[in-house]
Order: C-alpha cells, then sequence, then structure tokens
C-alpha cells in the first residue's frame, strides 16, 4: 500500500499497520513520523488488553502475579457511597498498568497506585460485561443495545452505537480484534434458559457501524469470541456447540453441543484447539439435581475434528484457561467447576492434560455457606436504590487466569480469591506453599478474569476492585 505524502496524521496511523512501501518524497519526509508511530504502538504492548487477556495466547500472562495474595494487597476501590452501589465485573490493564473497570453503572480508570483519572457513567444503561481496549480507546456495550468508544486517555466518548435491541444481563466479553469490535445482542425469547442474546453482532472500531449480524443455532451466554489467527474467530452457544467464522462473519464450521441444555461456560483455545464446555441436564433437571450434576469438556481441532471429550463431574459453567502450569509439563486445561447458588455445594478447580483430556490435579475449593452467594443478600437494597440489579448472581468461580509462573489465579463465589499451584506435581494443591488467598467477602463474576501485569493482579469481585502487587 502507498501512502501520498499530503496523507494526515489520522490516515497515517489507521494505515501504518498495512504499509509496504512509500514514495520517494514519502520516504525522505513521511518516514520517520510512520517509524516513530509504529514504535509507539510496540512499545504500548498493553499487558492485559481485553477480559480474557491477549491476542493469541488468552488468559496467559507474560509476566507474573503476586502469589502472597493476603500480603500484597495494595489497593482497592468500591463505589463511594458504599460498595453495595454498583456491581463491579472486568479489569483490562494498559502498557502502563493503569487499571480499567468495568461496572453495572459505567467505565473507570485508575492508575497503578489507584488513583481515579476518569470514570464515564451509563445509567440507566446497565454494563454488565468485561471491556476490551484497542488503538487508544476502550469498548464496552450495555443492556439497552449499546456499544460505546471512549477516549483511553481521557474517558471522552469516541462513538455510540445503538443496536435497535437489547443485551442481555449476562456476564460476557465485549472483544476487540483487528479492527473489528464483538458483542452479544438480541436478548429475547426463546432458549433453554429463558430470555437470551440470539445475535452476534460485529461493528467497526473507528466508527462503531454495524458491519454484520450472525445468528447460531442456539442463543449465546456469557459471549466470548476468541481468535486463533487474524482472520478468523471461534465462539460457543449456550448448549456447547462450537463456530469459527471469518472476521466478516462467514461460518467455516460448526461442531458439538447438547440441543436443550445450557451453561454458564465459554470457550477457550490453546494447543492449536477449540476447548468448549456444556451442561449435560437441561435446565429445569439441572435446578433439582445435586451438585455432582455433570458435563462436557471437549477438544475440538481448528477445522471442527473433534480430538478428545471427557465427563466432569460438577456442571463446567465458566470458560476454560490452557497454559503451562507448575508441577506439569506440556499445556493443561484449567477448568472451574460448580454448580452454583446451591448452598452446601463444594465448587472445584480441575486441570486436565490439553493433548488428551487426563486429569492432572484437583483443587476442592469451599461450600456456598449462605442461601446466596458472598455479598449478595447483603447488598440487594443499596443495589437497588442506586438503580442497578438487585444481585450479582454470577458463576460459581470467575473465569480463571495463568501467569508465567505457572501459577493459577481464580475468584469463588464463596469470597475467596486463589492463588493455585501443584508445584510437587502430585495431583493436590494443598499447603500453604501452592494455595494462597484473600478474601473479597464477595462473589466474582464470571466476566472477572483476574487481569495480570508485571508482578500486579487486578481482579474485581461483584463490588470491589482489588490491585495485588508483588
Amino acid at each position: 500500500m502507498r501512502i501520498p505524502c499530503r496523507a494526515t496524521i489520522g490516515a497515517v496511523i489507521v494505515a501504518v499497520s498495512a504499509v509496504a512501501s512509500f514514495d520517494d518524497e514519502c520516504d525522505r519526509s513521511g518516514g520517520n513520523l510512520l517509524q516513530s508511530f509504529a514504535q509507539a504502538r510496540r512499545a504500548e504492548k498493553y499487558a492485559w488488553q481485553s477480559g480474557r487477556g491477549n491476542f493469541p495466547n488468552f488468559a496467559v500472562a507474560e509476566a507474573n502475579g503476586p502469589f502472597n495474595l493476603s500480603e500484597t494487597l495494595s489497593w482497592s476501590w468500591h463505589h463511594p457511597k458504599g460498595r453495595f452501589h454498583t456491581l463491579t465485573w472486568g479489569t483490562v490493564l494498559d502498557h502502563q498498568l493503569n487499571v480499567y473497570l468495568s461496572a453495572a453503572d459505567g467505565l473507570r480508570k485508575f492508575d497503578v497506585d489507584g488513583q481515579l483519572l476518569w470514570e464515564h457513567h451509563t445509567l440507566p444503561a446497565i454494563l454488565m460485561n468485561a471491556p476490551a481496549i484497542y488503538q487508544g480507546s476502550i469498548f464496552a456495550s450495555d443492556t439497552l443495545g449499546g456499544v460505546r468508544a471512549l477516549s483511553m486517555s481521557t474517558g471522552k466518548l469516541l462513538w455510540h452505537s445503538n443496536l435497535s435491541m437489547p443485551i442481555g444481563e449476562d456476564n460476557g466479553f465485549t472483544m476487540v480484534h483487528e479492527g473489528v469490535v464483538f458483542t452479544a445482542a438480541g436478548w429475547r425469547d426463546p432458549s433453554p434458559m429463558g430470555p437470551a442474546n440470539h445475535m452476534v453482532k460485529a461493528l467497526n472500531a473507528s466508527d462503531g457501524q454495524i458491519l454484520w449480524t450472525y445468528e447460531p443455532d442456539a442463543p449465546v451466554w456469557n459471549f466470548l469470541p476468541l481468535f486463533p489467527d487474524r482472520d478468523t474467530f471461534v465462539f460457543q452457544d449456550m448448549t456447547g456447540r462450537v463456530y469459527r467464522l471469518s472476521l466478516q462473519g462467514k461460518l467455516l464450521w460448526k461442531a458439538g453441543g447438547k440441543p436443550g441444555t445450557w451453561t454458564d461456560g465459554g470457550a477457550a483455545l490453546g494447543n492449536g484447539m477449540v476447548y468448549a464446555v456444556n451442561n449435560n441436564n437441561p435446565p429445569k433437571q439441572l435446578m433439582f439435581h445435586s451438585e455432582h450434576s455433570p458435563g462436557t469438556l471437549s477438544a475440538y481441532d481448528l477445522n471442527g475434528t473433534l480430538k478428545w471429550k471427557i465427563t466432569t463431574p460438577r456442571p463446567p459453567n465458566n470458560a476454560p484457561a490452557i497454559g503451562k502450569v507448575q508441577g506439569w509439563s506440556g499445556l493443561s486445561v484449567i477448568l472451574p467447576i460448580c454448580k452454583q447458588v446451591m448452598q452446601g455445594a463444594t465448587c472445584e478447580v480441575q486441570a486436565y492434560d490439553a493433548n488428551t483430556g487426563g486429569l492432572r490435579w484437583v483443587f476442592h475449593g469451599p461450600k456456598q455457606t449462605g442461601p446466596l452467594q458472598a455479598g449478595d443478600f447483603e447488598g440487594m437494597v443499596d443495589r437497588t436504590t442506586s438503580g442497578v440489579r438487585p444481585a450479582c448472581l454470577p458463576n460459581g468461580w470467575s473465569a480463571p487466569s495463568i501467569s508465567s509462573d505457572g501459577t493459577v489465579f481464580v475468584g469463588n463465589e464463596n469470597g475467596p480469591m486463589f492463588a493455585l499451584r501443584d508445584a510437587d506435581g502430585d495431583g493436590r494443591v494443598v499447603g500453604n506453599d501452592e494455595v494462597s488467598s484473600f478474601d473479597a467477602k464477595a462473589a466474582f463474576s464470571g466476566s472477572a478474569s483476574p487481569a495480570i501485569g508485571n508482578n500486579l493482579l487486578a481482579v474485581a469481585s461483584c463490588d470491589t476492585l482489588f490491585v495485588f502487587k508483588g
């Protein structure tokens, strides 16, 4: 692509990634500008670009987070009227480790030491999803069917696109890739779980124009698109069926799933495969089953061929993470399993061999002690008076994240944030050398994937942002 010397700075910025050559005059006068801009973009590689981290190794950090959580809390934030006056969801980190937080009432930016830099309010539109940052902007969707882009530096609204249809109150992920914003929309009946998002929407990241709409065979829940390369993306619907589409919205393949079922879980990428989850029983049956209702974890290659599947002993109600973990060679699938909102039910985290599905280790988490998840009953009145939904009612676990040293970070519905590692490889995660925790006194939403920077961990419970520094 050739850029004329009269190109504006804005045009240069938009085109810089596609530049292959310049005319001689631009080589002399504009080349330095392009080179400086490209170098600046490389220097600004974000530490945790979306609610599930960075392309292509989603949910796996290039840095370590602090293991001893109880000793490394640096700062926290909750609504100034009190912790229950909003619901907090996903976190992302830029190249300076500034923290961006999505909450029911809007978006906020904090510096690495906890100073509030800006806030953008959205009520009566409620944010439910984790945001994403991309080329100087932050993107989020809301329950009134709006998708917006803000300046990362100032919080100023850059554009707002009204999809003319609501976006559901589940906890998904707004994602951006190669200039395209992805969101779920079309909240309506029917589905195995009542109202749900029936459509996937793609928007132009520069101006918010709708590019295309795709309707999968079953609605999506906690929508999580992931990108195996620069040209395609994958996601699963609520039944566990996996789809691979081009960035132009063309279906390449779909596979798996169990019709009539519902899961709070999502897909994961890694090891050259797509991993999907589903529950084995319909939602109405799940309501009357014990905490041991089984599910399925399935692994597909990038052509949609099933490579293996295993039965999980509890419902797989969140997205896995695929990465290298301590004490084990190769890659592992980290899967939280739990029947949430069930008093007395135990939640576990299981690790499987990413190539075979063989069980590697198990962490037995706490039981849900109250009739609702931690912090939900206590905050109903304050949330209602503040105009947000009265309860979080999240997944049993947050989405897990893996640091570069193989530590797994994941939050539990009963309040603890855990750092986990099977350092001795004995298949059990126990003891002070392998388990660290911090009591957040509230559950964690499914979109609350811990964001990992350089010796820093940022994660939101359902009411408070916590930042740990090593």
